[in-house]
């Protein structure tokens, strides 16, 4: 079987032509150390800050609003990016988010290691826009949901081997800044992978840049002539702020009520990771299929399984059924989001289109969290839950209203052209 399964990767892989065959190549090492990476690390930052370091509430919420900080400023890293090669954006700020972890074994308070995890993700979110380009211009459209899930299949297969291993180190006395200073290398190793990759030259009419008053007009006009992707960002949104009120809640539950051990947490990460493996084999071929409106319709409505397991739980067995639904809705939205975006962006604007998607993910990271400390505190975790659920289910609503308008978009753009071919 396995070798059948090689031979018809292989013979997948001599379809491509040699320059996205390397660019694949290159990807698939940048995933595999990016795995080894979230495996050693993202696994158990917030199991280590509650349960070792004792971190408060408002910490917790910090680390987890943290990731969304930072891209409250991806339009204007879209703009330094602008007429720009955009490889290297990403390879310098992957390079000292991931790498600076290699210092963990020098920090000597709470407070140094929540600024640390807190300040890695800031980081890494300059990347955004520049990464999403870049994908843009390696891979054909055709093949990109197959290519993409190819690599997150590697990646996740790593980030669960390298959790397995590290949990179990944990609470055998291993120190976590050593684990940690091992996943920084790993990181490192990432960034360089990545620029290996052969990006195709800028055209010309793309080096020239435009003034920035006119640069974030015409990306934030974007809601306004784009009907389609702006109620694709209301769905994002308001699905991904529910999302976010119970992630924020997650952690201090289990810590809190179930008292996990960093096995327990690596074992709920491997049934992710597990789940999000076999899941990457279905996405990739319904993304190209479906398209990918559909793909994120379908996985925003698996992550409506999550925050009700949590919220119906008594034992540990619930939260293992809700780290295969986030798994499997995870590995969907990882490239329905992506690839919706560049459904919906104009010629040369796929970098402003992830500028403004990502803002959008930066205010309701920042401020979501924030909110579900209150919450918790004002109704219970668990009343909280089913009021992050009921938010995920009008973000649901709203994507079907996305795709009613992006049909109406593709009925009209037809029209037109049966119109001027008359």
């Amino acid at each position: 079987m396995l070798a059948a399964a090689r031979a018809a990767v292989q013979a997948r892989l001599e379809e491509l032509d040699p320059r996205t065959r390397r660019a694949w190549g290159w990807d698939l090492a940048t995933e595999t150390f990016a795995g080894l990476y979230n495996g050693a690390i993202w696994t158990f930052v917030q199991r280590i800050a509650r349960a070792d370091l004792h971190a408060t509430t408002a910490q917790m919420a910090w680390i987890s609003s943290a990731p969304a900080v930072g891209y409250l400023f991806a339009t204007l890293w879209a703009r330094q990016m602008e007429g720009r090669s955009k490889l290297p954006f990403v390879y310098w700020t992957w390079l000292v988010a991931r790498g600076v972890f290699v210092l963990t074994p020098f920090l000597a308070t709470r407070e140094q290691y929540v600024a640390l995890v807190c300040f890695t993700p800031i980081l890494f979110s300059v990347s955004t826009p520049a990464y999403t380009a870049t994908m843009k211009e390696i891979y054909p459209d055709r093949q990109r949901g197959r290519l993409m899930s190819g690599t997150r299949i590697v990646r996740s297969l790593f980030t669960l081997l390298t959790a397995l291993v590290a949990g179990r180190l944990l609470d055998h006395g291993v120190d976590y800044g050593t684990v940690f200073a091992f996943g920084g290398v790993c990181g490192a190793l990432s960034a360089f992978a990545f620029s290996r990759i052969p990006v195709p030259p800028m055209p010309a009419e793309q080096e020239c840049r435009s003034r920035a008053g006119e640069f974030l007009r015409d990306t934030f006009g974007i809601l306004v002539r784009n009907p389609g992707f702006r109620w694709f960002s209301a769905s994002v949104f308001v699905s991904g702020f529910g999302n976010l009120v119970a992630t924020t809640l997650y952690p201090i539950y289990q810590v809190d009520v179930f008292h996990v051990s960093n096995t327990t947490v690596a074992e709920l990460q491997n049934t992710a990771s597990i789940a999000t493996i076999l899941s990457f084999f279905f996405w990739g071929g319904f993304l190209d299929r479906r398209g990918p409106l559909t793909t994120v319709l379908v996985a925003l409505a698996a992550n409506l399984v999550t925050p009700l397991a949590y919220a119906t739980s008594h034992t540990l067995w619930p939260l293992y059924v809700a780290a295969a639904a986030s798994g499997f809705a995870m590995a969907g939205v990882d490239l329905g989001y992506l690839n919706t975006t560049l459904l919906f962006a104009e010629p040369g604007k796929a970098a402003q289109y992830q500028a403004l998607h990502s803002s959008f993910f930066g205010i309701r990271g920042t401020i979501a969290p924030q909110f579900a400390v209150p919450l918790m505190h004002a109704f219970g975790a668990r009343n909280t839950f089913w009021i992050a659920f009921s938010i995920m289910v009008f973000g649901v609503w709203l994507q079907l209203v996305s795709m009613r308008d992006f049909r109406r978009q593709a009925r009209r753009a037809m029209r037109g052209r049966r119109e001027a071919g008359e």
